[in-house]
């Protein structure tokens, strides 16, 4: 699975899975992150929350 630069709210930077970014959106953890078109600011820019419980088709996002 493809690791996903961030940046931590003090400043340092990781490369995390994408389950990992997840979590860390949810709770504030990361200033932002990037995508294949640039940085993301998660609070302005928008990004996905968790999926939605009744959804039970394939997970392509992790493909």
């Amino acid at each position: 699975m493809k690791e996903v630069p961030v940046v931590y709210q003090d400043g340092m930077m990781d490369m995390v899975e994408p389950q990992v970014l997840q979590s860390l959106i949810e709770n504030d953890g990361i200033i932002k992150f990037q995508r294949n078109d640039g940085w993301v600011y998660p609070g302005i820019d928008p990004v996905r929350r968790m999926a939605s419980a009744g959804y039970r088709g394939p997970e392509r996002r992790l493909m």
